[in-house]
């Protein structure tokens, strides 16, 4: 079964763009380069400044390499100062997919 990872960041007061356009532009580049991610959704509460992006991946050991990934080190940093807390990260067993 599939492995979905969360990423959740709550943005500072007036950067809830900065760090969504960032997520985006992480979530596309890293998408191209890792044929491992089947599935990327990136979700926003600009209301509650919390940005979440969701990552579809084939096996448990794919969604854990992600976190050492040279590319989302750099996007946590680049975010960090725009941020209220530390960022949380679920590992989520995919169950169900209906597309239409």
């Amino acid at each position: 079964m599939s492995n979905v990872i969360e990423y959740t960041m709550h943005a500072k007061p007036g950067q809830y763009d900065n760090v969504l356009n960032a997520y985006v532009e992480f979530a596309d580049q890293f998408g191209e380069r890792n044929l491992s991610e089947d599935l990327i959704l990136v979700t926003g509460d600009p209301e509650a400044g919390i940005v979440r992006g969701f990552g579809v991946f084939l096996s448990d050991d794919e969604a854990l390499d992600v976190v050492n990934a040279h590319m989302f080190v750099e996007f946590r940093d680049s975010v960090a100062d725009l941020l209220t807390e530390v960022p949380v990260r679920a590992d989520l067993e995919l169950v169900h997919v209906f597309v239409k």
